[in-house]
């Protein structure tokens, strides 16, 4: 069993208890955001949020809403690439490269397009170019599922990690790649987002040397103690956070969606992951800071 297989208490997506006194806590924080944003027709189908405490080295289940509920990750998909990277980097099929490192932290730090697109390519062998026939086509999208096939082997469930992500695009192979209807375009869920954030967070999929290697892109200042706080922080959860708590995390945004992937320690060295999922109110600057403040009030 894949979940067995990662040796610790994980009880994401995969039937478990409950750790007590959470229970409500995600519902909690969104109906608080459905209330709030009602005048901007925020709708119960636009929000998805799960929750997790860290307490050393097991992942627990906290809470949940909406949370196996699968949107366009935007930006969010980069954890998973990079996630991914690391794991070739452990076995030896890719040399870390100074231009390899550029690529990975500009991916992460900066959500830059153009590393990502790079690192992608480089991950897969798949490389953007013209149409294709049929069967070329064939063997290049099954090139582009490499890292799909990494998380489903250890019991991911609805990841869809394989495009790249776009100012403009996508255009010839990669427009075909997305199917006619853009069928195949990058989806993930809550609920897998905050396991893999969680499992970075213990050191596991790869050593912990490689998780703490992700963990140092990860890492941002916030608000509340730093000017130079990015907008990754100050945009998102960073924002909500009280002086003194540490942040670790991933944002995603476009026109239409708008999500963060955070790991917080607080000052007393409680450790809780979440994923927050937004869609259809991008122009709402303050909509996913609410929400992790309204997660931070129910779990302190």
């Amino acid at each position: 069993m894949a979940l067995a297989a990662i040796g610790a208490l994980l009880l994401l997506g995969g039937g478990g208890m409950q750790a007590r006194g959470t229970e409500g806590v995600a519902d909690a924080a969104a109906e608080a955001a459905l209330r709030k944003y009602a005048d901007k027709g925020v709708k119960a189908d636009e929000i998805g949020i799960a929750l997790c405490r860290l307490d050393g080295k097991r992942i627990m289940v906290l809470d949940g809403y909406r949370q196996d509920e699968a949107m366009y990750p935007a930006s969010v998909v980069k954890l998973f690439y990079l996630t991914y990277l690391a794991h070739q980097l452990e076995k030896g099929r890719l040399k870390k490269t100074d231009e390899i490192e550029r690529a990975a932290k500009d991916m992460i730090v900066e959500s830059d397009n153009d590393a990502t697109n790079w690192i992608l390519e480089i991950l897969t062998g798949a490389t953007s170019g013209p149409e294709l026939d049929a069967s070329a086509l064939k063997r290049w999208m099954s090139q582009r599922q490499a890292v799909n096939r990494y998380f489903s082997g250890l019991g991911y469930k609805d990841v869809n990690a394989c495009q790249k992500t776009w100012y403009s695009g996508p255009y010839g192979r990669e427009r075909q790649g997305y199917g006619p209807n853009f069928e195949h375009r990058n989806s993930l869920t809550p609920s897998a987002c905050t396991r893999l954030l969680s499992e970075i967070m213990t050191d596991r999929l790869v050593s912990p040397a490689r998780c703490e290697w992700m963990r140092g892109y990860l890492s941002r200042k916030i608000p509340a103690d730093s000017k130079d706080a990015d907008s990754q922080s100050k945009g998102y959860s960073g924002q909500a956070l009280p002086s003194g708590t540490k942040l670790w995390s991933k944002a995603g945004w476009t026109e239409t969606v708008k999500h963060d992937v955070a790991a917080v320690e607080t000052k007393d060295g409680r450790r809780f992951v979440w994923a927050i999922f937004t869609k259809s109110h991008s122009d709402i600057a303050d909509l996913v800071p609410f929400i992790a403040g309204e997660l931070l009030k129910g779990l302190l």
